[in-house]
């Protein structure tokens, strides 16, 4: 029975851990991903981004299909990069703002955007 009893706590032990990492690695990754690929999806060309190797400089060309981009670093010079080498736009920080100041917005005022009259003081 001892030995029955070690086994089960051991298995317990295992699935805890298991499920620890999971929760602590695997879905922030994921989730990080995500965030990622619509960073992607959403760029135009003619913005200014930012690649993971620190890279600056203004997107002209964006194929998906293609697994192919250009950055122009400089007037007239061009780099060719593949999609997934695009860390984030130069103004990742203002749009996250911005989406975090929208999320944070009562449901009631997203839908309606109400502009408030400053009171006139009264005539004495």
């Amino acid at each position: 029975m001892d030995l029955t009893l070690a086994v089960v706590v051991l298995a317990i032990t295992i699935a805890f851990v298991f499920i620890l990492v999971w929760v602590i690695v695997v879905v922030p990754q994921n989730r990080a991903r995500k965030n990622q690929e619509k960073v992607i999806e959403e760029l135009k060309i003619g913005e200014q981004i930012v690649t993971v190797g620190g890279v600056i400089g203004k997107l002209t060309y964006l194929n998906r299909e293609e697994d192919l981009a250009r950055i122009e670093v400089s007037p007239g010079v061009e780099i060719r990069i593949i999609p997934a080498a695009i860390s984030h736009p130069l103004d990742y920080m203002q749009r996250l703002a911005r989406m975090e100041q929208e999320a944070n917005k009562p449901k009631a005022q997203q839908g309606q955007q109400k502009k408030e009259k400053p009171n006139k003081p009264a005539k004495q």
